[in-house]
């Protein structure tokens, strides 16, 4: 298996439990091509995707990072089994309408919601614009990596209005895999960091006995030298299935 055993026995351990699964796929689209794509995919997502009881697909895409213009489709489950469940007449309009427009970068990788580790008091459907933070962790940097994450969520949690949500690679991408992203209605909550981030600081000194730079520190050394990187994405609700809460 290429995804690191350890690395989830922590999630379970320090998550307690796993709300959702996601795949994602990333698509490098040609920018002559990039209207009809994106016109295809909202075809095909409101003739397969448009009920928030169904298949749950949702489009982004990356404007900052060295992935920037690549688009990035995420279907949402309650579990893998529910994805086998699903029909084969969306994928098969996929195939012939839309694949031929852009090309997949990378495959598909399966993560599982890390919910301890992720708070959002916004209303379903505001943010949309995600600051997404990708983590290498070492195979014995579990423990510091997710007792700093799960208090951060608690600190964001005391401060409000903020979205935070983490997602634990489980297969099919590099070992130690993990996200974060911080939601934002636009791009002034990135401008707004600088305001936020010390009351979340604070949040978390008061919660946990000033052990903010002790825990910061740990949690930095958790983490591999190399495959450490964010990127910006922004939501499409035009190509997307309903939102829908995660917590």
């Amino acid at each position: 298996m290429k995804k690191l055993i350890l690395l989830l026995a922590f999630v379970f351990t320090f998550s307690n439990a796993v709300a959702q699964m996601t795949w994602m796929t990333a698509y490098k689209v040609d920018p002559v091509k990039m209207k009809d794509a994106k016109s295809a995919i909202g075809e095909k997502t409101q003739k397969y995707n448009s009920k928030a009881d169904g298949e749950l697909i949702y489009t982004y895409e990356i404007v900052a990072g060295d992935r920037a213009n690549y688009l990035v489709r995420s279907g949402f489950a309650q579990s893998m089994a529910e994805f086998d469940s699903y029909g084969s007449q969306g994928l098969d309009y996929w195939m012939e309408n839309v694949a031929p427009l852009m090309n997949n970068v990378g495959g598909t990788e399966y993560f599982s919601h890390a919910a301890n580790a992720s708070f959002d008091d916004a209303e379903v459907g505001v943010n949309r614009i995600w600051k997404v933070l990708h983590y290498n962790v070492k195979r014995n940097g579990g423990p510091d990596f997710w007792k700093y994450r799960n208090r951060v969520a608690k600190a964001a949690e005391k401060v409000g209005n903020l979205s935070l949500h983490v997602w634990a690679g489980s297969l099919g991408g590099p070992s130690g895999h993990v996200m974060v992203g911080y939601g934002n209605p636009d791009m002034s909550g990135i401008d707004n960091e600088s305001e936020t981030w010390p009351k979340v600081i604070e949040a978390y000194n008061e919660l946990f006995e000033d052990s903010f730079d002790a825990d910061q520190e740990a949690f930095n050394n958790s983490l591999e030298m190399w495959g450490n990187f964010s990127e910006v994405w922004r939501w499409l609700p035009e190509l997307s299935s309903p939102p829908v809460s995660l917590n």
